[in-house]
């Protein structure tokens, strides 16, 4: 492909790149002249400016791997869907789907759920899941039409596993490690979750190939 081609063809491309790029170094330095945290800390890895070994966290951090996969998968799966003029009222559940998992994600990832929202804006943890609740509420009842049409049985574990992992977390039954059990079946619903919109992916690309062999036939 010739070069000037590229470069021309790939304006908003290169704009993108700069203005997300530019984006986090700002937040890095808003952070270290707001609250003088050290720029090594924020953009340095994990593990070597915490000083402990490789395996630290590693199962913590599979999991966002899944969440940031589905998150992916429900986007561009939306974006693939508009583009071919599929079903709007699919696009929008997607859509919404994905912004829910990259919340989700955040969540996981900063503990929005222990430290920030409940030290920064007053709310308490347990506040914290029941408005967590009432928004899957809504996206569920709003979509519910969609999601029948699709393997809700996997949606469902999901949120089986995150239901019993939210209840671990917050009643802390005795005799049980906590950090075993909570996170485990934690991780069970994140899989599920990923493998859920991993089969809608799957599906859209299914039918938008079988109906372009049709049309060419």
């Amino acid at each position: 492909m010739n070069l000037r081609y590229q470069l021309k063809s790939n304006k908003t491309t290169f704009l993108r790149i700069f203005i997300i790029s530019t984006l986090f170094i700002g937040c890095v330095l808003l952070l270290n002249k707001w609250k003088g945290i050290p720029i090594g800390s924020m953009t340095r890895d994990i593990t070597t400016t915490a000083g402990v070994e490789i395996y630290v966290g590693f199962f913590s951090q599979v999991g966002f791997f899944f969440w940031i996969a589905a998150a992916t998968l429900c986007m561009f799966t939306s974006f693939i869907n508009h583009k071919s003029r599929g079903n709007i009222i699919f696009t929008e559940f997607l859509f919404l789907f994905g912004l829910l998992t990259l919340l989700l994600c955040l969540d996981d990832m900063f503990l929005l759920h222990e430290s920030v929202f409940p030290y920064i804006f007053g709310i308490p943890q347990k506040g914290v899941f029941i408005v967590y609740g009432i928004l899957i509420f809504f996206i569920l009842l709003k979509y519910y039409q969609i999601i029948l049409k699709t393997n809700y049985i996997i949606l469902a574990m999901s949120f089986i596993f995150f239901a019993i992992s939210i209840s671990l977390d917050v009643i802390h039954p005795p005799n049980l490690n906590p950090y075993l059990m909570e996170d485990s079946v934690k991780m069970f619903g994140i899989v599920s979750w990923f493998f859920y919109f991993y089969s809608n992916a799957t599906s859209i690309v299914s039918n938008l190939t079988t109906a372009n062999k049709n049309s060419t036939i």
